[in-house]
């Protein structure tokens, strides 16, 4: 980002490094357009950094008309230490015409969030994103999501942008592991990929496979060792694949 994002300080929502960020954004894009099944949609967080980076993408993979999908349900985890300001000023995401005026033209103005962000904490759906969320909160939320996401993209291959809390609660889901403590997922480094995939034979859709944990061979420099992790505290002491 272009302010580094520091917890309970902000800022939360900072658009990308006009140098060092777009750098990394590229190399994100490149290495998604250069796999062996690339995607064939977007769907992202409405955060700018996120934005920005799934623009990169689209464009990489040759996809730029109504390709960008704002999906609520991959917000940032909504706990007040990444959305609550110094000054105690709440994170307002941006809708969906404010980003397309700030020149992100690839969004997709019809569609529609499939988890949108609860209005109403005390009455809100099960899995929806509210102020504020535990961390039991965001694994119902990423898994609700998921679910909905797959269904909506109707067997293509889809590429999510979002944050490393949401993103490892995600991967947590698809995973299936019997418990936290046998789960694969650990610290997620900046710029890491994760992939995941799945044979369907007979129309039965099989269990997903995770073929790529958090890799940053991509990512330029020294992050392509793999700095800045953060983690869930659940799996904050799991090792990297």
């Amino acid at each position: 980002t272009k302010y580094p994002l520091v917890e309970d300080v902000g800022p939360y929502d900072s658009p990308l490094h006009p140098i060092d960020g777009y750098e990394a954004g590229i190399a994100i894009a490149r290495r998604l357009a250069s796999i062996s099944h690339p995607p064939d949609v977007v769907y992202s967080s409405s955060l700018h950094r996120a934005v920005s980076t799934s623009q990169l993408i689209v464009h990489a993979i040759n996809k730029t008309n109504k390709s960008i999908k704002i999906e609520d349900g991959l917000i940032e985890w909504l706990t007040p230490s990444l959305t609550v300001e110094p000054d105690g000023s709440r994170l307002k995401p941006r809708t969906v015409q404010q980003l397309m005026d700030m020149t992100f033209t690839e969004i997709d103005p019809d569609y529609k969030s499939v988890n949108p962000i609860a209005i109403d904490p005390s009455n809100s759906p099960v899995g929806a994103p509210y102020f504020f969320e535990s961390e039991e909160d965001l694994m119902v939320r990423a898994r609700v999501t998921m679910e909905r996401l797959i269904n909506d993209a109707k067997g293509r291959n889809i590429c999510i942008v979002s944050h490393t809390p949401c993103a490892q609660a995600m991967a947590v889901y698809l995973e299936n592991a019997n418990s936290l403590a046998e789960s694969k997922i650990g610290p997620w480094p900046l710029g890491g990929i994760t992939t995941f995939s799945r044979i369907s034979e007979n129309g039965d859709s099989g269990k997903w496979k995770l073929d790529m944990y958090a890799d940053c061979s991509h990512m330029p420099g020294e992050y392509r060792k793999g700095l800045k992790e953060w983690s869930l505290p659940s799996l904050s002491k799991k090792e990297m694949l």
